[in-house]
């Protein structure tokens, strides 16, 4: 009897250190000290503006910049001493003339990183609501709200939600923007309209590494800012900047009925940007496009097409694939005499497939190219893309790289034509996993067995490459479908690729 009090007694004392442990951790994790300086005055932009930017960044910056929860550390962005988001809205407020106002939680987040992180994971897991220290008293002038935030936990921080639902928004137009190093927007999209109720919300855009020229074209492209200077002037191509592999030769144009080009205007980091290639069969297909100062067309070149993951399409802006992604830069470590192609397309089916194909055509016709030296590279969406396209025309390329992604494609025509593929994705990828890359090499491997091939041969033509989280985290990145960009940096990786060629 005195050994089962003794057990009782022990259970209720551990019981009761558990609970004082809970209440110390709830008292750690939500009852930071109380934010004392917010008030819910607007920063007033141009006079007579309807529209407002509305932004959340967390309070203080953890110690050394180490703050990849929130995105909080002003050390990748150009206007000094702030968050990122806050530089966002303040590039915004710039270009729009909108008013501007800060979301405040009432306590402030814990300075330690787990422990802002925690807080996050909770709020996010429970679907909870923050109290603010502060709120506008109407949004009613507002026509148009920018809503930026940095992306916590693959989502907008609740206190954004805790925010929109704050007010009537029928008949407004919700404008998101984020900020993060792993994450595009789209992570975040169906909670700001889940949030934002009767407001119409468009596609928002992740501001990462840009400066106020990229978010004026992405404004510009959503509506929200007008063009600069009307139109751009239609220029057509030359053997340096658009063409083929003799200067004296006059470029198409439409009254010819052929393919041409209406070349960009503005060079971003040596690519020229928004190209277009007007074809009768695919429509215009919009495109950046690298060309080595080298190239004059007396000798064949390399040729490389990278296509980009969501953040990359078009409609995300001018050059948003090449901003936001390395594979078009690292390449030109491997090869100083080739010539790069980033398409901007419209989806991840088969009508981007079809517009990259038409794109390859017309640079393999145009231009001098080795067509034992053709490559390819897809990154999440763009890899469904580049997969269909691997399926449709594997002939027009020497090897292809797939990347943290799905395969889309037929399977068939890439054995048949005993296409090298590489396969890297990481084995949690929150995307898409691994399990459907590894069914994609497994099929491709089984057709070059029914072929025949021996293991060493199959080996040379498919790698599989599936990275353990710390090949993320090592690298300082914690999400690994958006760490699929470090893979341009991988030299094995980008080696494997530019190493092939037909004659080997």
């Amino acid at each position: 009897m005195k050994e089962k009090r003794k057990k009782t007694a022990a259970g209720w004392i551990v019981l009761a250190v558990l609970v004082v442990l809970l209440l110390l951790g709830a008292w750690y994790l939500f009852l930071g000290g109380k934010i004392k300086n917010a008030d819910n005055k607007i920063v007033y932009g141009e006079e007579g503006t309807n529209s407002l930017v509305v932004y959340f960044s967390r309070e203080g910056v953890i110690p050394e910049g180490a703050d990849a929860v929130t995105s909080a550390s002003p050390s990748s962005n150009r206007y000094g001493e702030t968050s990122d988001t806050e530089a966002a809205a303040g590039m915004i407020q710039q270009l729009t003339g909108a008013d501007m106002f800060q979301i405040h939680t009432e306590r402030y987040y814990r300075s330690a990183f787990w422990g802002t992180a925690a807080t996050a994971w909770i709020e996010e897991a429970l679907d909870l609501r923050p109290g603010l220290a502060a709120m506008p008293e109407s949004l009613d002038k507002y026509n148009v709200i920018y809503v930026g935030y940095p992306i916590w936990w693959f989502n907008a921080p609740m206190a954004v939600g805790t925010f929109l639902e704050s007010y009537d928004l029928n008949g407004k137009t919700v404008v998101p923007f984020c900020t993060s190093t792993d994450n595009g927007i789209d992570v975040s999209m169906d909670y700001i309209r889940g949030a934002a109720e009767g407001a119409a919300v468009l596609e928002g855009y992740r501001v990462h590494n840009a400066d106020v020229d990229d978010v004026a074209a992405w404004l510009q492209r959503i509506g929200m800012l007008e063009q600069p200077g009307g139109a751009q002037a239609a220029g057509t191509g030359s053997a340096e900047s658009g063409t083929g592999s003799d200067p004296e030769t006059e470029p198409a144009s439409e009254a010819d009925g052929l393919p041409y080009v209406t070349e960009g205007e503005e060079v971003y980091r040596g690519f020229l940007v928004d190209n277009v290639l007007h074809s009768a069969d695919a429509g215009d297909i919009h495109y950046n496009v690298y060309l080595p100062e080298s190239y004059d067309g007396s000798r064949p070149y390399a040729l490389y097409f990278t296509l980009p993951g969501y953040e990359g399409l078009y409609f995300q802006g001018v050059a948003a694939n090449i901003r936001s992604e390395e594979f078009g830069f690292e390449a030109q470590k491997y090869n100083d005499e080739m010539i790069i192609v980033a398409p901007q397309l419209g989806d991840w089916g088969e009508t981007s497939a079809i517009q990259t194909i038409a794109l390859a055509e017309y640079f393999l016709e145009h231009y001098n190219i080795d067509p034992t030296k053709v490559y390819g590279n897809g990154y999440s969406g763009g890899g469904e893309t580049m997969s269909i396209v691997m399926g449709m025309r594997p002939d027009l390329f020497t090897a292809y790289l797939h990347v943290s992604s799905q395969w889309d494609g037929e399977y068939g025509p890439v054995a048949r034509e005993r296409l090298p593929v590489y396969f890297a994705i990481g084995r949690d990828d929150e995307y898409y996993g691994s399990a459907k890359t590894q069914d994609a090499y497994d099929t491709l491997y089984a057709l070059y067995e029914e072929q025949g091939l021996t293991e060493d041969e199959i080996d040379a033509l498919l790698v599989l490459d599936i990275k353990e989280h710390d090949y993320f985290t090592d690298r300082n990145v914690s999400n690994e479908h958006g760490g699929g960009g470090l893979f341009a940096y991988d030299e094995e990786i980008m080696g494997w690729l530019f190493s092939k060629s037909r004659d080997s």
